[in-house]
């Protein structure tokens, strides 16, 4: 038997959250969720011992520490303690945090080589 407290039950979600860390802010995929914690995709700039700010759902500036990564993933502890999974899981407004919603392609659209003259 192990002496360790038990996780908190985790969900496998498809969000999208805000990560500050140091001067720099990055859209991030996060993979599972608990009232705890979070596994996020790393960018590659996240190394354990961080601390940063989360941003999804209608919950801002989270703080986190990363408690581990990987090359393609970090494991995120909210120090404030637990959060309301979901308030994290509410639709965000982008446009409030001054990311300019696109298509992608749209913006090309009148580019000359996906213009079709016919």
């Amino acid at each position: 038997m192990s002496d360790s407290t038990p996780r908190e039950p985790r969900s496998s979600v498809i969000l999208y959250a805000r990560i500050d860390h140091v001067d720099r802010a990055v859209e991030v995929r996060v993979r599972n969720l608990s009232a705890t914690g979070a596994c996020i995709e790393n960018p590659g700039e996240l190394h354990q011992g961080d601390q940063v700010a989360v941003t999804m759902g209608t919950l801002v500036a989270l703080p986190a520490e990363v408690m581990w990564t990987s090359a393609a993933l970090a494991g995120l502890h909210f120090s404030d303690g637990a959060i309301d999974i979901a308030e994290a899981r509410r639709p965000r407004e982008r446009g409030a945090n001054n990311v300019k919603a696109s298509a992608g392609w749209i913006s090309n659209i009148q580019h000359a080589y996906r213009r079709r003259d016919s």
